[in-house]
């Protein structure tokens, strides 16, 4: 038995299906960096090839929908366990059985995969109201999210086209990635701990923090305080990136 290792990128995610699809026996798709040997599984590493990754890209989108792209996209970006193997159990299932297979309902694949993708949405749609940014440097803001999935490609458009007058960082702390928009273009890109760490000074030294928590202080009425119900809309793992839970 085999275990497939990509390099953590979209393209190395199709390109490992591409050569994973073929295999008769029980095949496994993991990162190079998540990579545990195992005494079963022979471990294989993928080189992304773009080739590879065109040909996979496109078979989905004109031989099965666009909506299954989007789905494998999303299993990409859920970054749960074995969500690749996951991706390439699903994509056989759609290719034997047509893409009319997403309305079986009462089979485990299709139903985990449902799942992941809710996940993965939900968490994209919370996230376009649980940024909150500073003024790092003159015209230039910043914002930290710490989301359990890779959300920021799928926040992208929400925020350029909101505030497309404006310099902005976002920056995933779990995964060292930051969604750089400078009013005409956008970069996703890995931080350096150094770039890490000075971003993070000019996060505790905002001076407009004080001014947002009295303002949220001014407007709460004590005596309706819910802190129950908050947690419903904004689960308190969130808190800590928002100004005004901060206190709470």
């Amino acid at each position: 038995m085999k275990e497939f290792l990509y390099d953590g990128s979209f393209e190395g995610f199709l390109t490992a299906i591409f050569y994973a699809y073929s295999e008769k026996n029980e095949v496994r798709i993991n990162k190079q960096s998540e990579y545990i040997p195992h005494l079963l599984f022979e471990a294989i590493t993928i080189p992304t090839e773009l080739d590879k990754f065109e040909r996979v890209y496109a078979s989905i989108q004109h031989k099965l929908s666009h909506s299954i792209l989007k789905n494998i996209y999303y299993l990409y970006l859920s970054e749960a366990t074995d969500c690749a193997t996951l991706a390439l159990s699903y994509l056989k299932l759609c290719y034997q059985y047509g893409i009319t297979i997403n309305l079986a309902k009462n089979n485990d694949i299709i139903l985990f995969v449902d799942t992941l993708i809710r996940k993965v949405s939900h968490e994209a749609h919370r996230f376009t109201g649980f940024v909150r940014f500073n003024e790092i440097v003159p015209l230039c803001f910043y914002a930290q999210i710490e989301p359990n999935h890779c959300i920021l490609p799928l926040i992208e458009n929400h925020f350029t086209t909101r505030f497309s007058n404006q310099n902005f960082i976002i920056h995933d702390l779990r995964r060292n990635m930051a969604l750089i928009y400078n009013q005409s273009n956008t970069y996703f890109r890995l931080l350096l701990p150094q770039e890490n760490t000075l971003l993070n000074s000019y996060q505790t030294n905002d001076s407009f923090q004080p001014l947002f928590k009295a303002f949220y202080d001014s407007v709460t009425i004590p005596e309706r305080v819910n802190p129950r119900l908050q947690k419903n809309f904004v689960p308190s793992r969130y808190w800590k990136h928002l100004a005004e839970m901060s206190t709470l």
